[in-house]
């Protein structure tokens, strides 16, 4: 938790009970959870909490790199710990549609600053997609 903390404190932003909370539950929590899921579970332990406060407090996460965010096929946000062994590299992550097991790519031929096509590339944001081992075993029982 500390950690996750610091990394909030070294992007300049501050530390409050909401944070904390929303942190404490992905850890314990661990997964998938929508912005919806959070303020459910979050109403039940610190009280209030509006929608808005929670989707600019999940997106502070993602730009400190300690959540990332996932786009499901529909279109709607979810979020994850980003549980990658250098969370500070680069890397990507892959999100089984199944059961939403998470696993981390590092091999990643974009760089930012590359030329692609007489584009400069600035930045990127790739989200992979399929099945985790388990889930494809039992799909093809």
């Amino acid at each position: 938790m500390n950690e996750l903390l610091d990394k909030l404190r070294a992007a300049g932003c501050k530390v409050t009970l909401r944070r904390k909370a929303i942190i404490d539950l992905f850890l314990k929590k661990g997964g998938v959870l929508s912005p919806q899921d959070v303020r459910r579970i979050l109403r039940e332990s610190i009280g209030q909490c509006g929608l808005p406060g929670i989707y600019r407090n999940l997106e502070t996460m993602v730009a400190c790199g300690i959540l990332f965010r996932i786009v499901t096929f529909g279109g709607e946000r979810r979020y994850a710990l980003c549980n990658a062994d250098k969370p500070d590299m680069h890397h990507h992550h892959i999100v089984c549609v199944s059961c939403g097991k998470i696993g981390d790519v590092s091999d990643c031929m974009y760089r930012d600053g590359m030329k692609i096509d007489g584009f400069t590339l600035l930045s990127h944001v790739v989200q992979l997609n399929g099945l985790c081992e388990k889930c494809e075993q039992e799909q093809n029982r």
